[in-house]
């Protein structure tokens, strides 16, 4: 991406986090984030499709830059607490997504850090996999699912509670998590 379209992709991203912060997600249009963020709607569509699809892209741009510093042979937890205060820090705009339940590019944009990071797990530590599981890659990803999804599920609730403890989290997400994940 070239430098102007880097800024103006930045710029529509901190507006998008910014209205999210205050509104309800599903109330906040086009015209909203273009006057934010000083662009055009041509300008806009240019980039993306939606605000809804405009948010869940600043939050994965996020989850990415804070779990890039994880070591490859970082704890699972450490993966996990990277994301959890990411949420924490983003609470105000996960929870404007809520309806009851994440809207649906916001929801997919945290499965797919999961996901990949899940993935990266296995990967560097093929023998933690069950005999079940091992060797078979529908069974892998049928197992990352799983344990993403449930993950997210956790994520929502936490978010529905007022009290949001990221070191609390860690341990119910990871006490809930199958024994062989944790290896």
């Amino acid at each position: 991406m070239d430098p102007r379209a880097r800024r103006t992709r930045e710029r529509l991203r901190s507006a998008a986090l910014e209205r999210a912060s205050n509104e309800r997600l599903s109330q906040i249009s086009v015209a909203d984030v273009c006057r934010t963020a000083g662009v055009t709607r041509d300008t806009f569509y240019r980039h993306v499709s939606s605000v809804e699809e405009l948010v869940a892209d600043a939050l994965a741009h996020e989850i990415a830059e804070a779990t890039a510093g994880l070591p490859d042979d970082a704890a699972i937890g450490d993966g996990e607490r990277v994301l959890l205060e990411h949420v924490r820090r983003r609470a105000d705009v996960y929870r404007s997504a809520m309806d009851p339940v994440l809207a649906a590019r916001v929801r997919a944009s945290l499965e797919d850090a999961l996901r990949e990071g899940l993935l990266g797990w296995v990967e560097r530590r093929p023998n933690i996999v069950p005999a079940e599981i091992a060797g078979d890659d529908a069974a892998m990803r049928m197992a990352i699912a799983y344990a993403a999804g449930g993950t997210i599920a956790a994520i929502e609730q936490w978010l529905r509670d007022d009290e949001l403890d990221v070191e609390r989290a860690v341990q119910i997400v990871l006490a809930s998590s199958a024994a062989w994940w944790l290896l």
